[in-house]
């Protein structure tokens, strides 16, 4: 039996990101305070606000919207900088970024 050789010509991608940012490279840092997490173990990770009512909150690395339960608790609502989620009756505000509280 006679094995054939080929070579493969391997191409490197090179990405052009035209003055703007790598999508790929995270904003914050793995130890940030950016990330809001509640006493239920809840964790805010990202929001994508829609004002049409469609938003989605990003919580322990899955997407949800208003009115789903995420473990323990149900989302609320989801605004731009935070999520409300309701946790044994008591409602709670998860912060998208920590200084933004008021």
């Amino acid at each position: 039996m006679m094995l054939a050789s080929s070579s493969f010509a391997v191409s490197k991608i090179i990405y052009d990101s035209g003055n703007r940012r790598d999508p790929f490279i995270p904003l914050t840092e793995e130890d940030s305070t950016s990330v809001s997490v509640s006493s239920s173990g809840v964790k805010l990770e990202g929001i994508i606000y829609d004002p049409g009512a469609r938003s989605m909150a990003i919580l322990n690395g899955k997407t949800y919207q208003a009115g789903e339960a995420v473990g323990d608790a149900t989302v609320v609502k989801i605004l731009k900088d935070h999520v409300v989620i309701l946790v044994d009756g008591e409602e709670k505000m998860l912060w998208i970024r920590e200084e933004e509280k008021t």
